[in-house]
């Protein structure tokens, strides 16, 4: 990630069927995803997620210098997963 910001904040959320959310206390200049799990996420921006956005396989990160306040994930049903977001403000 390539940005002036001067804090941080991380989450750990828990992934299922369903859609999987938690919020930043303020709103990212930057992100970084950690899949932990087992099986592929999908994730969808301060938005809810379904198995059409976009993946990230079990096991990878991804990184998007995008704002964002709220991620949103979902694994296919009877699945789970464990995501680390890392976000930087």
């Amino acid at each position: 990630m390539v940005t002036s910001a001067s804090a941080d904040e991380d989450l750990k959320i828990s992934v299922t069927g369903a859609d999987s959310s938690d919020s930043f206390a303020n709103q990212m200049l930057a992100v970084l995803f950690y899949n932990n799990g087992p099986y592929d996420v999908h994730y969808n921006r301060d938005a809810v997620a379904t198995t059409s956005n976009f993946m990230i396989r079990r096991k990878s990160w991804f990184t998007a210098d995008i704002p964002l306040t709220t991620p949103h994930f979902i694994c296919a049903a009877g699945q789970t997963a464990t995501v680390y977001c890392y976000g930087v403000f």
